[in-house]
Protein backbone atom coordinates (compact mmCIF):
# COMPACT_ATOMS: atom_id res chain seq x y z
CA UNK A 1 0.00 0.00 0.00
CA UNK A 2 2.70 2.62 1.00
CA UNK A 3 4.39 1.29 -2.49
CA UNK A 4 1.14 2.59 -4.14
CA UNK A 5 1.24 5.63 -2.75
CA UNK A 6 4.73 7.09 -3.08
CA UNK A 7 4.29 5.52 -7.15
CA UNK A 8 0.94 7.55 -7.37
CA UNK A 9 2.22 10.54 -5.48
CA UNK A 10 5.45 10.27 -7.63
CA UNK A 11 3.14 10.41 -10.99
CA UNK A 12 1.01 12.74 -10.33
CA UNK A 13 3.53 15.61 -8.99
CA UNK A 14 5.49 15.07 -11.79
CA UNK A 15 3.35 15.12 -14.55
CA UNK A 16 1.29 18.06 -12.73
CA UNK A 17 4.28 19.86 -13.11
CA UNK A 18 4.69 19.06 -16.70
CA UNK A 19 1.34 20.16 -17.09
CA UNK A 20 2.10 23.54 -15.75
CA UNK A 21 5.10 23.50 -18.62
CA UNK A 22 2.88 22.67 -21.03
CA UNK A 23 -0.31 25.19 -20.34
CA UNK A 24 2.61 27.96 -19.81
CA UNK A 25 4.05 27.28 -23.60
CA UNK A 26 0.94 26.78 -25.68
CA UNK A 27 2.96 27.43 -28.88
CA UNK A 28 6.22 25.53 -27.75
CA UNK A 29 7.38 22.77 -30.12
CA UNK A 30 10.58 21.82 -32.11
CA UNK A 31 11.65 21.22 -35.59
CA UNK A 32 10.42 18.08 -36.55
CA UNK A 33 7.77 17.51 -34.09
CA UNK A 34 6.07 20.17 -36.18
CA UNK A 35 6.83 18.86 -39.15
CA UNK A 36 5.24 15.77 -38.10
CA UNK A 37 2.32 18.11 -37.21
CA UNK A 38 1.95 19.61 -39.94
CA UNK A 39 2.00 16.24 -42.19
CA UNK A 40 -0.99 15.04 -39.69
CA UNK A 41 -2.77 18.16 -40.10
CA UNK A 42 -2.53 17.31 -44.10
CA UNK A 43 -3.76 13.66 -43.56
CA UNK A 44 -6.62 14.52 -41.23
CA UNK A 45 -7.94 17.10 -43.78
CA UNK A 46 -7.72 14.66 -46.73
CA UNK A 47 -3.77 14.60 -47.76
CA UNK A 48 -2.18 11.55 -48.83
CA UNK A 49 1.20 10.79 -47.64
CA UNK A 50 4.03 11.03 -50.15
CA UNK A 51 1.35 13.11 -52.49
CA UNK A 52 0.04 15.90 -50.86
CA UNK A 53 3.33 15.84 -48.58
CA UNK A 54 6.65 14.83 -49.29
CA UNK A 55 8.93 13.91 -45.96
CA UNK A 56 11.11 10.31 -45.81
CA UNK A 57 10.18 9.91 -43.02
CA UNK A 58 7.96 6.57 -42.42
CA UNK A 59 3.95 7.78 -41.83
CA UNK A 60 3.69 5.99 -38.65
CA UNK A 61 4.49 9.01 -36.37
CA UNK A 62 1.90 10.96 -38.82
CA UNK A 63 -0.57 8.50 -37.88
CA UNK A 64 -0.21 8.83 -34.41
CA UNK A 65 -0.18 12.88 -34.40
CA UNK A 66 -3.81 12.54 -36.33
CA UNK A 67 -4.82 12.57 -32.89
CA UNK A 68 -3.63 15.50 -31.35
CA UNK A 69 -4.72 16.93 -34.58
CA UNK A 70 -7.96 16.63 -34.55
CA UNK A 71 -8.52 17.29 -30.67
CA UNK A 72 -6.81 20.82 -31.76
CA UNK A 73 -9.73 20.85 -34.72
CA UNK A 74 -12.30 20.28 -32.45
CA UNK A 75 -11.41 22.06 -29.50
CA UNK A 76 -9.95 25.23 -31.64
CA UNK A 77 -6.94 25.09 -29.82
CA UNK A 78 -3.20 25.46 -30.49
CA UNK A 79 -2.49 22.02 -32.51
CA UNK A 80 1.10 22.68 -30.63
CA UNK A 81 -0.80 22.23 -27.33
CA UNK A 82 -2.74 19.51 -28.13
CA UNK A 83 0.27 17.49 -28.98
CA UNK A 84 2.39 18.45 -25.72
CA UNK A 85 -0.74 17.10 -23.85
CA UNK A 86 -0.52 14.09 -25.67
CA UNK A 87 3.07 14.04 -24.99
CA UNK A 88 1.99 14.32 -21.66
CA UNK A 89 -0.55 11.58 -21.19
CA UNK A 90 2.13 9.33 -22.98
CA UNK A 91 4.41 9.64 -19.94
CA UNK A 92 1.47 9.51 -17.55
CA UNK A 93 0.66 5.86 -19.44
CA UNK A 94 4.08 5.06 -19.23
CA UNK A 95 4.83 5.38 -15.78
CA UNK A 96 1.81 4.61 -14.41
CA UNK A 97 2.53 0.86 -16.44
CA UNK A 98 5.80 0.60 -15.11
CA UNK A 99 4.72 1.29 -11.74
CA UNK A 100 1.92 -1.52 -11.68
CA UNK A 101 4.72 -3.88 -12.94
CA UNK A 102 7.00 -2.92 -10.00
CA UNK A 103 4.41 -3.14 -7.54
CA UNK A 104 2.66 -6.37 -8.10
CA UNK A 105 5.55 -8.29 -10.28
CA UNK A 106 8.63 -7.52 -9.00
CA UNK A 107 10.18 -8.56 -5.34
CA UNK A 108 9.15 -6.10 -2.84
CA UNK A 109 12.69 -6.05 -1.53
CA UNK A 110 13.33 -3.77 -4.79
CA UNK A 111 10.61 -1.62 -4.39
CA UNK A 112 12.62 0.99 -3.70
CA UNK A 113 15.40 1.31 -5.94
CA UNK A 114 12.55 0.26 -9.04
CA UNK A 115 10.30 3.06 -8.19
CA UNK A 116 13.21 5.62 -8.38
CA UNK A 117 13.67 4.14 -12.09
CA UNK A 118 9.86 4.49 -12.10
CA UNK A 119 10.83 8.50 -11.39
CA UNK A 120 13.56 8.66 -13.74
CA UNK A 121 11.61 7.61 -16.72
CA UNK A 122 9.36 10.60 -16.10
CA UNK A 123 12.23 13.04 -15.10
CA UNK A 124 14.31 13.26 -17.99
CA UNK A 125 11.51 14.68 -20.20
CA UNK A 126 11.97 17.66 -18.24
CA UNK A 127 15.54 17.89 -19.99
CA UNK A 128 14.77 17.29 -23.70
CA UNK A 129 13.74 21.56 -24.57
CA UNK A 130 12.61 21.23 -28.09
CA UNK A 131 13.38 17.79 -28.60
CA UNK A 132 10.58 17.22 -26.60
CA UNK A 133 8.23 15.17 -28.85
CA UNK A 134 11.02 13.64 -30.93
CA UNK A 135 10.13 9.89 -31.79
CA UNK A 136 13.11 9.13 -29.50
CA UNK A 137 11.37 9.93 -26.66
CA UNK A 138 7.85 8.45 -27.66
CA UNK A 139 10.11 5.10 -28.42
CA UNK A 140 11.25 5.14 -24.88
CA UNK A 141 7.57 6.03 -22.95
CA UNK A 142 6.16 3.03 -25.23
CA UNK A 143 8.99 0.69 -24.84
CA UNK A 144 9.91 1.16 -21.29
CA UNK A 145 6.20 -0.87 -19.96
CA UNK A 146 7.77 -3.83 -22.13
CA UNK A 147 10.67 -4.04 -20.86
CA UNK A 148 9.78 -3.85 -17.57
CA UNK A 149 7.14 -6.43 -18.26
CA UNK A 150 9.60 -8.82 -19.80
CA UNK A 151 12.05 -8.53 -17.03
CA UNK A 152 9.31 -9.55 -14.75
CA UNK A 153 8.36 -12.83 -16.94
CA UNK A 154 12.20 -13.76 -17.08
CA UNK A 155 12.08 -13.81 -12.61
CA UNK A 156 8.94 -15.83 -13.46
CA UNK A 157 5.67 -13.20 -12.45
CA UNK A 158 2.39 -14.18 -13.86
CA UNK A 159 1.48 -11.47 -16.91
CA UNK A 160 -2.32 -11.26 -17.56
CA UNK A 161 -3.12 -11.27 -21.28
CA UNK A 162 -5.11 -8.14 -21.25
CA UNK A 163 -1.64 -6.66 -19.78
CA UNK A 164 1.11 -8.34 -21.84
CA UNK A 165 -1.66 -7.35 -24.91
CA UNK A 166 -1.65 -3.87 -24.31
CA UNK A 167 2.20 -3.50 -23.47
CA UNK A 168 3.03 -5.13 -26.61
CA UNK A 169 1.23 -3.12 -28.86
CA UNK A 170 2.39 0.04 -27.21
CA UNK A 171 5.82 -1.91 -27.49
CA UNK A 172 4.81 -2.56 -31.32
CA UNK A 173 4.46 1.05 -32.16
CA UNK A 174 7.39 2.63 -30.71
CA UNK A 175 9.86 -0.11 -32.26
CA UNK A 176 8.28 0.99 -35.54
CA UNK A 177 8.63 4.30 -35.40
CA UNK A 178 11.93 4.10 -36.91
CA UNK A 179 13.95 1.31 -37.81
CA UNK A 180 16.68 1.21 -35.77
CA UNK A 181 14.90 0.80 -32.78
CA UNK A 182 14.38 -2.57 -33.46
CA UNK A 183 18.20 -2.85 -32.38
CA UNK A 184 17.12 -1.54 -29.20
CA UNK A 185 14.59 -4.05 -28.37
CA UNK A 186 16.86 -7.04 -29.90
CA UNK A 187 19.60 -5.78 -27.32
CA UNK A 188 17.44 -6.16 -24.48
CA UNK A 189 16.03 -9.81 -25.53
CA UNK A 190 19.66 -10.49 -26.14
CA UNK A 191 20.55 -9.58 -22.57
CA UNK A 192 17.97 -10.96 -20.54
CA UNK A 193 18.39 -14.52 -22.28
CA UNK A 194 22.34 -14.02 -21.13
CA UNK A 195 21.38 -12.81 -17.72
CA UNK A 196 18.80 -15.52 -17.27
CA UNK A 197 21.20 -18.28 -18.99
CA UNK A 198 21.11 -20.37 -15.94
CA UNK A 199 17.02 -20.69 -15.79
CA UNK A 200 17.03 -21.19 -19.60
CA UNK A 201 15.62 -24.29 -19.69
CA UNK A 202 12.85 -23.66 -17.50
CA UNK A 203 12.58 -20.56 -19.15
CA UNK A 204 11.62 -21.86 -22.66
CA UNK A 205 9.48 -24.60 -21.21
CA UNK A 206 7.55 -21.69 -20.18
CA UNK A 207 7.20 -20.23 -22.91
CA UNK A 208 9.49 -16.63 -22.49
CA UNK A 209 8.65 -15.74 -25.95
CA UNK A 210 4.84 -15.31 -25.19
CA UNK A 211 1.51 -12.49 -25.46
CA UNK A 212 3.75 -9.30 -25.86
CA UNK A 213 6.36 -10.46 -27.87
CA UNK A 214 3.25 -11.62 -30.36
CA UNK A 215 1.63 -8.68 -29.64
CA UNK A 216 4.12 -6.36 -30.58
CA UNK A 217 5.11 -8.38 -33.91
CA UNK A 218 1.25 -8.01 -34.96
CA UNK A 219 1.30 -4.72 -34.59
CA UNK A 220 4.51 -4.58 -36.98
CA UNK A 221 2.94 -7.06 -39.20
CA UNK A 222 -0.12 -4.77 -39.48
CA UNK A 223 1.68 -2.09 -39.95
CA UNK A 224 4.05 -2.84 -42.68
CA UNK A 225 1.09 -4.69 -44.16
CA UNK A 226 -0.70 -1.77 -44.21
CA UNK A 227 1.35 0.08 -46.92
CA UNK A 228 -0.22 -3.20 -49.26
CA UNK A 229 -3.53 -1.24 -49.03
CA UNK A 230 -2.04 2.49 -49.92
CA UNK A 231 -2.80 3.58 -53.58
CA UNK A 232 -0.14 3.17 -56.17
CA UNK A 233 1.27 6.34 -56.01
CA UNK A 234 1.90 6.88 -52.76
CA UNK A 235 4.11 3.50 -52.52
CA UNK A 236 5.72 4.34 -55.80
CA UNK A 237 6.36 7.92 -54.39
CA UNK A 238 7.79 7.01 -51.54
CA UNK A 239 9.09 2.89 -52.29
CA UNK A 240 9.68 3.75 -55.74
CA UNK A 241 11.94 6.99 -54.96
CA UNK A 242 12.06 8.59 -51.75
CA UNK A 243 13.37 5.52 -49.84
CA UNK A 244 16.00 4.66 -52.43
CA UNK A 245 17.23 8.25 -52.41
CA UNK A 246 17.61 8.81 -48.85
CA UNK A 247 19.13 5.61 -48.46
CA UNK A 248 21.97 6.35 -51.02
CA UNK A 249 21.97 10.41 -49.77
CA UNK A 250 21.64 10.09 -46.50
CA UNK A 251 25.39 10.60 -45.88
CA UNK A 252 25.05 14.13 -46.92
CA UNK A 253 24.59 15.10 -43.19
CA UNK A 254 27.42 13.52 -42.01
CA UNK A 255 29.95 14.52 -39.41
CA UNK A 256 32.97 13.13 -37.62
CA UNK A 257 32.97 10.70 -35.04
CA UNK A 258 34.64 13.26 -32.71
CA UNK A 259 32.01 16.60 -33.68
CA UNK A 260 29.58 13.96 -32.49
CA UNK A 261 31.01 13.30 -28.52
CA UNK A 262 33.27 16.76 -29.24
CA UNK A 263 30.24 19.39 -28.25
CA UNK A 264 29.46 20.13 -24.46
CA UNK A 265 25.76 18.62 -24.57
CA UNK A 266 26.99 16.00 -26.30
CA UNK A 267 29.82 14.51 -23.97
CA UNK A 268 27.29 15.35 -21.15
CA UNK A 269 25.29 12.62 -21.81
CA UNK A 270 27.95 9.79 -22.13
CA UNK A 271 29.51 11.27 -18.82
CA UNK A 272 26.08 10.70 -17.66
CA UNK A 273 25.45 7.47 -18.88
CA UNK A 274 29.05 6.28 -17.45
CA UNK A 275 28.23 7.56 -13.86
CA UNK A 276 25.20 5.91 -14.25
CA UNK A 277 26.92 2.72 -15.45
CA UNK A 278 28.65 2.89 -12.41
CA UNK A 279 26.42 2.65 -10.10
CA UNK A 280 24.66 0.03 -11.94
CA UNK A 281 27.68 -1.98 -11.91
CA UNK A 282 27.86 -1.34 -8.05
CA UNK A 283 23.85 -2.82 -7.06
CA UNK A 284 23.10 -4.70 -10.15
CA UNK A 285 23.16 -7.83 -8.08
CA UNK A 286 21.39 -6.43 -5.08
CA UNK A 287 18.73 -5.08 -7.91
CA UNK A 288 19.24 -6.81 -11.10
CA UNK A 289 16.83 -4.52 -13.16
CA UNK A 290 19.61 -1.82 -13.01
CA UNK A 291 21.63 -4.18 -15.08
CA UNK A 292 18.44 -4.72 -17.51
CA UNK A 293 18.58 -0.27 -17.81
CA UNK A 294 22.57 -0.20 -18.26
CA UNK A 295 21.73 -2.43 -21.42
CA UNK A 296 19.47 -0.52 -22.99
CA UNK A 297 21.07 3.12 -22.13
CA UNK A 298 24.00 1.47 -23.85
CA UNK A 299 22.13 -0.01 -26.65
CA UNK A 300 21.28 3.78 -27.36
CA UNK A 301 24.66 4.51 -28.20
CA UNK A 302 25.00 2.57 -30.56
CA UNK A 303 22.52 4.06 -33.28
CA UNK A 304 24.05 7.63 -32.34
CA UNK A 305 27.14 6.97 -33.46
CA UNK A 306 26.91 4.62 -36.49
CA UNK A 307 24.42 7.34 -38.07
CA UNK A 308 27.48 10.00 -38.04
CA UNK A 309 25.14 12.74 -37.43
CA UNK A 310 25.56 14.36 -33.92
CA UNK A 311 21.93 15.65 -33.75
CA UNK A 312 20.99 15.85 -30.48
CA UNK A 313 17.09 14.22 -30.50
CA UNK A 314 19.23 10.74 -31.79
CA UNK A 315 20.95 10.06 -28.22
CA UNK A 316 17.34 10.36 -26.40
CA UNK A 317 17.43 7.13 -25.80
CA UNK A 318 21.51 6.69 -24.32
CA UNK A 319 20.29 10.06 -22.58
CA UNK A 320 16.97 8.38 -21.15
CA UNK A 321 18.85 5.19 -20.03
CA UNK A 322 21.42 7.78 -18.26
CA UNK A 323 18.84 9.55 -16.17
CA UNK A 324 16.58 6.84 -15.46
CA UNK A 325 19.98 4.91 -14.08
CA UNK A 326 21.45 7.67 -12.01
CA UNK A 327 17.94 8.01 -10.36
CA UNK A 328 17.70 3.87 -9.74
CA UNK A 329 21.76 3.90 -8.89
CA UNK A 330 21.12 6.88 -6.11
CA UNK A 331 18.24 5.40 -4.43
CA UNK A 332 20.44 2.21 -4.68
CA UNK A 333 23.64 3.81 -2.88
CA UNK A 334 20.88 5.42 0.10
CA UNK A 335 19.15 2.13 0.47
CA UNK A 336 22.25 0.15 0.98
CA UNK A 337 23.57 3.04 2.98
CA UNK A 338 20.72 3.25 5.67
CA UNK A 339 20.47 -0.68 5.90
CA UNK A 340 24.04 -1.06 6.48
CA UNK A 341 23.82 1.71 8.80
CA UNK A 342 20.52 1.36 10.97
CA UNK A 343 20.29 -2.60 10.26
CA UNK A 344 16.54 -1.46 8.38
CA UNK A 345 15.23 -3.81 5.66
CA UNK A 346 13.49 -2.32 2.49
CA UNK A 347 10.39 -2.48 3.86
CA UNK A 348 11.10 -0.69 6.92
CA UNK A 349 13.16 2.22 4.43
CA UNK A 350 10.14 2.59 2.24
CA UNK A 351 7.37 5.07 4.46
CA UNK A 352 10.60 7.15 5.74
CA UNK A 353 11.71 7.15 2.49
CA UNK A 354 8.20 7.51 0.44
CA UNK A 355 7.62 10.80 2.90
CA UNK A 356 11.00 12.29 1.97
CA UNK A 357 10.94 11.21 -1.66
CA UNK A 358 7.51 12.81 -2.00
CA UNK A 359 8.49 15.81 0.01
CA UNK A 360 11.38 16.79 -1.86
CA UNK A 361 9.48 16.38 -5.05
CA UNK A 362 6.66 18.62 -4.33
CA UNK A 363 9.25 21.38 -3.02
CA UNK A 364 11.29 21.17 -6.35
CA UNK A 365 8.39 20.76 -8.32
CA UNK A 366 6.65 23.91 -7.42
CA UNK A 367 9.92 25.97 -6.70
CA UNK A 368 10.51 25.33 -10.20
CA UNK A 369 7.06 25.89 -11.61
CA UNK A 370 7.03 29.22 -9.63
CA UNK A 371 10.26 30.29 -11.52
CA UNK A 372 8.90 29.82 -14.72
CA UNK A 373 5.48 31.42 -14.25
CA UNK A 374 8.22 34.23 -12.79
CA UNK A 375 9.81 34.02 -15.85
CA UNK A 376 7.52 33.77 -18.26
CA UNK A 377 5.26 36.79 -17.00
CA UNK A 378 8.37 38.77 -17.18
CA UNK A 379 8.78 38.10 -20.71
CA UNK A 380 7.14 39.69 -23.80
CA UNK A 381 3.95 37.52 -24.85
CA UNK A 382 2.41 36.92 -28.32
CA UNK A 383 -1.37 37.21 -28.09
CA UNK A 384 -2.49 34.49 -29.44
CA UNK A 385 -6.16 36.06 -30.76
CA UNK A 386 -3.81 36.81 -34.06
CA UNK A 387 -4.40 32.96 -34.27
CA UNK A 388 -7.70 32.78 -33.60
CA UNK A 389 -7.15 31.36 -29.96
CA UNK A 390 -7.42 32.61 -26.81
CA UNK A 391 -4.72 33.54 -23.88
CA UNK A 392 -0.99 34.32 -24.42
CA UNK A 393 2.19 32.44 -25.47
CA UNK A 394 5.85 33.14 -24.36
CA UNK A 395 6.80 35.20 -27.72
CA UNK A 396 10.32 33.66 -27.21
CA UNK A 397 8.65 30.53 -28.12
CA UNK A 398 7.83 31.56 -31.49
CA UNK A 399 10.78 33.93 -31.95
CA UNK A 400 12.47 33.86 -35.20
CA UNK A 401 13.95 35.56 -37.68
CA UNK A 402 10.95 34.99 -39.88
CA UNK A 403 8.64 35.82 -37.19
CA UNK A 404 7.27 39.34 -37.83
CA UNK A 405 7.51 38.59 -41.82
CA UNK A 406 4.88 35.75 -41.72
CA UNK A 407 2.76 37.91 -38.84
CA UNK A 408 2.66 41.09 -41.09
CA UNK A 409 2.59 39.63 -44.51
CA UNK A 410 0.16 36.56 -43.86
CA UNK A 411 -3.28 35.68 -42.05
CA UNK A 412 -3.95 32.13 -40.85
CA UNK A 413 -4.19 29.29 -43.37
CA UNK A 414 -2.34 31.14 -45.66
CA UNK A 415 -0.01 29.16 -47.71
CA UNK A 416 3.89 29.85 -47.27
CA UNK A 417 6.71 28.13 -48.73
CA UNK A 418 9.96 27.68 -47.60
CA UNK A 419 12.36 26.03 -50.02
CA UNK A 420 15.11 25.15 -47.71
CA UNK A 421 17.70 22.15 -47.58
CA UNK A 422 16.45 21.48 -43.86
CA UNK A 423 13.64 20.94 -41.97
CA UNK A 424 14.13 24.22 -39.98
CA UNK A 425 13.73 27.04 -40.44
CA UNK A 426 10.39 26.40 -42.05
CA UNK A 427 9.27 24.42 -39.19
CA UNK A 428 8.13 25.16 -36.51
CA UNK A 429 6.94 28.55 -37.37
CA UNK A 430 4.37 27.20 -40.18
CA UNK A 431 3.04 24.83 -37.55
CA UNK A 432 2.86 27.32 -34.73
CA UNK A 433 1.21 30.43 -36.54
CA UNK A 434 -1.41 28.55 -38.10
CA UNK A 435 -0.14 28.60 -42.06
CA UNK A 436 -0.43 26.35 -44.65
CA UNK A 437 2.82 24.82 -46.82
CA UNK A 438 1.92 26.18 -50.05
CA UNK A 439 3.98 23.18 -51.85
CA UNK A 440 3.86 19.49 -51.59
CA UNK A 441 7.51 19.62 -50.65
CA UNK A 442 7.38 20.59 -47.17
CA UNK A 443 10.87 21.32 -47.51
CA UNK A 444 13.62 20.73 -50.21
CA UNK A 445 16.26 18.49 -48.67
CA UNK A 446 15.47 15.85 -51.27
CA UNK A 447 17.49 18.06 -54.16
CA UNK A 448 20.59 18.19 -51.95
CA UNK A 449 20.49 14.74 -51.13
CA UNK A 450 19.96 13.86 -55.32
CA UNK A 451 23.16 16.42 -55.80
CA UNK A 452 25.46 14.45 -53.09
CA UNK A 453 24.40 11.03 -55.10
CA UNK A 454 25.23 12.94 -57.95
CA UNK A 455 28.82 13.85 -56.89
CA UNK A 456 29.75 10.93 -55.03
CA UNK A 457 27.38 7.91 -56.54
CA UNK A 458 29.03 5.77 -60.07
CA UNK A 459 26.53 6.33 -62.85
CA UNK A 460 24.04 3.71 -63.69
CA UNK A 461 20.58 2.71 -64.55
CA UNK A 462 19.29 3.24 -61.04
CA UNK A 463 21.26 6.68 -60.81
CA UNK A 464 19.76 8.11 -63.46
CA UNK A 465 16.45 7.39 -62.32
CA UNK A 466 16.70 8.78 -59.03
CA UNK A 467 18.45 11.97 -60.98
CA UNK A 468 16.03 12.75 -63.06
CA UNK A 469 13.49 13.30 -60.45
CA UNK A 470 15.50 16.65 -60.18
CA UNK A 471 13.68 18.35 -62.69
CA UNK A 472 10.19 16.80 -61.70
CA UNK A 473 10.53 18.41 -57.92
CA UNK A 474 11.55 21.43 -59.88
CA UNK A 475 8.18 21.36 -62.06
CA UNK A 476 6.22 20.22 -59.17
CA UNK A 477 7.23 23.61 -57.12
CA UNK A 478 6.47 25.39 -59.86
CA UNK A 479 2.58 23.59 -60.42
CA UNK A 480 2.16 24.29 -56.51
CA UNK A 481 3.28 27.99 -56.25
CA UNK A 482 1.14 28.66 -60.01
CA UNK A 483 -1.93 26.92 -58.29
CA UNK A 484 -1.90 27.85 -54.71
CA UNK A 485 -0.53 31.57 -54.62
CA UNK A 486 1.64 31.17 -51.79
CA UNK A 487 1.84 34.86 -49.79
CA UNK A 488 5.49 34.37 -49.38
CA UNK A 489 7.96 32.24 -50.56
CA UNK A 490 11.26 31.75 -48.19
CA UNK A 491 14.19 30.54 -50.41
CA UNK A 492 17.61 29.76 -49.30
CA UNK A 493 20.83 31.80 -50.18
CA UNK A 494 22.93 30.49 -48.12
CA UNK A 495 24.85 27.99 -46.93
CA UNK A 496 25.01 26.17 -49.88
CA UNK A 497 22.46 27.08 -51.50
CA UNK A 498 24.51 25.93 -55.25
CA UNK A 499 21.63 22.96 -55.23
CA UNK A 500 18.97 25.13 -55.99
CA UNK A 501 20.97 27.21 -58.29
CA UNK A 502 20.60 24.45 -61.87
CA UNK A 503 16.62 24.55 -61.16
CA UNK A 504 15.97 28.56 -61.29
CA UNK A 505 12.99 28.78 -59.35
CA UNK A 506 12.68 32.41 -59.43
CA UNK A 507 11.26 32.07 -62.94
CA UNK A 508 8.02 31.28 -61.18
CA UNK A 509 7.87 34.15 -59.21
CA UNK A 510 6.78 36.53 -62.01
CA UNK A 511 4.05 37.56 -59.86
CA UNK A 512 6.35 38.38 -56.70
CA UNK A 513 7.93 41.00 -55.32
CA UNK A 514 11.62 40.39 -53.16
CA UNK A 515 10.79 42.08 -50.12
CA UNK A 516 14.07 41.21 -48.50
CA UNK A 517 17.15 39.88 -50.08
CA UNK A 518 19.02 38.65 -47.04
CA UNK A 519 17.38 37.82 -43.82
CA UNK A 520 19.00 34.79 -42.35
CA UNK A 521 20.11 33.17 -45.07
CA UNK A 522 16.68 33.48 -47.46
CA UNK A 523 15.47 35.85 -49.75
CA UNK A 524 11.79 36.76 -49.10
CA UNK A 525 8.87 36.95 -52.34
CA UNK A 526 5.25 38.02 -51.75
CA UNK A 527 2.83 37.54 -53.74
CA UNK A 528 1.53 40.95 -55.26
CA UNK A 529 -1.95 41.55 -56.00
CA UNK A 530 -3.36 41.01 -59.21
CA UNK A 531 -4.25 43.59 -61.15
CA UNK A 532 -8.37 44.31 -61.84
CA UNK A 533 -9.17 43.94 -65.66
CA UNK A 534 -12.58 45.82 -67.13
CA UNK A 535 -15.12 47.67 -65.25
Amino acid sequence: MKGQICAIGLITILSLRMLVSVCLHPLRIGWDPALHLQCAQLIVGGGLPYVDMFDVNPPLIWYLDTMPAVVAAVLNMPVTLAFNLFMLALMVLSAALCARIVLSKLPLADLIVNLALVFGLLYFNFFLGFDFGQREQIFVLLYAPFMFLRFARYQGAAIAPLEALIVGILAGIGICLKHYFLFNALCIELFLLFHFRSKLKDLVSNRILVRENFAALAFAIVYLGHFLFLPQIVKDNYFGFLVPAFARGYQFWDTSLAASLAAPDKRTVFLLLAAGLVLALAFCRRYPLLSCLAAFGLSGVVPYLMQFKGWNYQDIPAFAGAVILLCGGLAALVSVTIQTIFKWRSEQQLPALTVVALLLTAGFSIASASDEFKQVSADPKFEMARLGYSGTSPWADIDSPFTNIILDNAKIYDPIIFISNAVAPGFPPLTQLRMKPGSRHLHCCILSVLQYIQAVCDPGPEITRLLSYQEKIASQYAEDIAKNKPVLIFMQNAPSAEYLAPFAFDRNFKDYKKIESDIAGFSVYKLQPSEKVGP
